[in-house]
This record gives C-alpha cells, sequence and structure tokens, in this order.
C-alpha cells in the first residue's frame, strides 16, 4: 500500500481526536450528570453504546484505514460522518424540547456547541469521503 498523503494522515488524527473527545464525554457525563433534568439523563444513557460502538469505532476504523491508504477508508469516513450528522441533530432536538438551551448560559452555549461541533465534522467527514472516493475512482 501506498503511504498516505499528510492531509489524509491529519484528517485521520482529527478522527481520532473526535473519538477521543466523545469518549471523554461519556467519562465526564458519567461523573458529573447529577444536575440534570432526569428525562434528559434517561435519554442521553440511551446514547452511551451506540456513541462508543458504532460512532468511537468507525472513526477509529476510518483513520487505521486513512493511514494506510485503504480505499474502505471512504467509506468509513462517510458512516461516521453521517453518523455525527445523525446525533448533531437528535441531539439538539432533544435538548430544544427539554430546555437544555435556555438553562444556564453555559449549560446551552456548551450544548449548543456540541451540537454545532457534530453537525460540522460531521458534514467535514462526509465531503472528505465524497471527495477521496472520486480521486480513487
Amino acid at each position: 500500500m501506498e503511504t498516505p498523503d499528510l492531509p489524509a494522515r491529519r484528517f485521520a488524527w482529527t478522527q481520532r481526536i473526535a473519538a477521543l473527545a466523545i469518549v471523554f464525554f461519556w467519562i465526564s457525563f458519567w461523573n458529573d450528570h447529577h444536575d440534570l433534568p432526569a428525562n434528559v439523563v434517561d435519554f442521553e444513557w440511551c446514547f452511551l453504546l451506540p456513541d462508543i460502538l458504532w460512532i468511537v469505532g468507525t472513526f477509529w476504523l476510518a483513520s487505521h484505514w486513512l493511514m494506510k491508504s485503504d480505499p474502505r477508508a471512504a467509506i468509513a469516513t462517510a458512516v461516521a460522518g453521517s453518523s455525527m450528522v445523525y446525533l448533531g441533530m437528535l441531539d439538539a432536538i432533544c435538548n430544544f424540547r427539554h430546555g437544555q438551551y435556555t438553562g444556564s448560559f453555559s449549560r446551552g452555549a456548551l450544548n449548543a456547541a456540541v451540537n454545532v461541533a457534530c453537525l460540522l465534522f460531521g458534514s467535514a467527514n462526509i465531503w472528505y469521503a465524497n471527495a477521496r472516493s472520486k480521486r480513487t475512482t
């Protein structure tokens, strides 16, 4: 296999950083979820396994394949990116419905930042996957 180009290697590292950020989110949620309304906590717990197994797993796999210049990296990147977009939209709707943007300013700003980051980074992964698949075909 060929050596990955520098942008691919950098993008792979952003995927790994995103995967680690999701893991750290769940560690911090585990330690500090007691201030949230019970219905929000209950809703969030539903995402633990999908976030860890699916999103973190596909980001890690996509990044590995990107670093190895494996053509399967494009599809894994698209899967991870679309998962992030879905997560960002679903989480934004849940936050809106449960008043998570209107409580304290810091919690609302953090929730909004996380949602926007999911949407933007997910979209960037979809774009990158599309651009990469066009290069390899």
